[in-house]
C-alpha cells in the first residue's frame, strides 16, 4: 500500500504577471522538502481573494497563497484573522536592485520609435495614450499617480486610458503600438521580453519607479506551525542548491529572503493611500 502524504493546497493570484510555471516550480520544491502532495489553483481574474465572495481562508479551502501586495494590504486593512504573512519572499533581479533586496519596481516603458522622437523622461509623455493593468495595481497605476503628483501633475496628464487587464498585456500593447506608454511590473518585463518578437528589443525602459513592497506569501492560520516553518526553511535555502538556483534564475529570481509586515507600512502605505485618486478625472 502506498504511503498517504499530507496535501498542501496552494493558490496563485499572480498570473499572468508571473508565468504559472514559476509557481509549479515552487510546488516542486515544497513537495520535495515537506514530503507532501500539492495542488495549485490558478486565479488570473483578481490580484487576491475576491472581496465580494466567501473568503477561501475562512472557509479553510486554501493553505497557502501568492498574491499582489495591493491585495494583501487591503486584507490587512480589513483585519482578516484567517490568514497571516509567511516571513519569506522572492528577490528578483533588476538593473537597479544591485543590493539584491526584496521588493520590485514599476518600469515606465515606451516603444523605441517613441524614444527616437525626443521622449526622454516621464514628463515628456504628457497627452500620450497610457496602458495600465488596473487601477488598484501599485506598479501599474498607483505609483505613477503618486510620482506625477510629486511633479505637480494630476490625472489630466494622461491622453487616452487603456485598461489592459494585466502587466503582460500592457507590455504587448506598447510593443504593438496600441499604447504609447505603460507602467508595468518590473518582474513581468524581465521574463516576458524573452518570449516577445526579437526579444522585445523595441520596448525601452524610460524610467524606473519604486522600490515597491515585496510579493507577499500568506498562509492559513490553521496550518500547523511546523509546516509553516518547513515552507519558510525550504524557500530560504533554495539558492544553496545549484539545480534549484538555476531553475529559478530563468524566472529572474535570485533567492528568497525574510519578509515582515513592517515593510507594508511607511512608504508602501503612502502609495496604497492614493486609493482616492483615479486615473481619470
Amino acid at each position: 500500500m502506498s504511503q498517504t502524504k499530507p496535501e498542501l493546497r496552494v493558490v496563485t493570484y499572480m498570473c499572468p504577471t508571473h508565468p504559472v510555471q514559476l509557481y509549479e516550480l515552487i510546488l516542486e520544491v515544497l513537495e520535495e522538502a515537506l514530503n507532501c502532495h500539492t495542488t495549485l489553483q490558478y486565479e488570473s481574474r483578481s490580484p487576491g481573494p475576491f472581496p465580494d465572495r466567501p473568503d477561501p481562508f475562512s472557509a479553510n479551502k486554501v493553505d497557502l497563497a501568492f498574491m499582489a501586495a495591493s491585495a494583501y494590504m487591503s486584507i490587512r486593512e480589513n483585519k482578516n484573522a484567517a490568514l497571516e504573512l509567511l516571513p519569506v519572499t522572492p528577490v528578483f533581479a533588476h538593473q537597479i536592485n544591485v543590493e539584491n533586496k526584496p521588493g520590485y519596481f514599476s518600469d515606465i516603458i515606451v516603444h523605441s520609435d517613441k524614444k527616437a522622437h525626443n521622449v526622454n523622461t516621464l514628463l515628456d509623455l504628457r497627452g500620450c495614450n497610457f496602458a495600465y493593468s488596473d487601477e488598484e495595481s501599485l506598479s501599474g497605476s498607483k505609483i505613477v499617480l503618486r510620482t506625477l503628483k510629486e511633479k505637480g501633475e494630476n490625472a489630466s496628464f494622461f491622453g487616452s486610458l487603456l485598461r489592459s487587464g494585466s502587466h503582460l498585456a500592457s507590455a504587448q500593447m506598447v510593443l504593438s503600438k496600441q499604447a504609447e506608454w505603460a507602467a508595468v511590473d518590473s518582474t513581468t518585463l524581465l521574463y516576458s521580453k524573452n518570449h516577445m518578437y526579437d526579444g522585445g528589443k523595441d520596448i525601452i525602459t524610460l524610467e524606473t519607479l519604486g522600490r515597491l513592497p515585496p510579493y507577499p506569501i500568506v498562509v492559513n492560520t490553521n496550518l500547523p506551525g511546523e509546516i509553516k516553518e518547513s515552507v519558510v526553511h525550504a524557500l530560504l535555502h533554495i539558492h544553496e542548491k545549484p539545480e534549484w538556483k538555476n531553475k529559478f534564475a530563468k524566472f529572474g529570481i535570485i533567492k528568497f529572503e525574510h519578509n515582515s509586515d513592517a515593510v507594508y507600512d511607511g512608504p508602501a502605505a503612502q502609495v496604497w493611500a492614493i486609493s482616492g485618486e483615479k486615473l481619470n478625472i
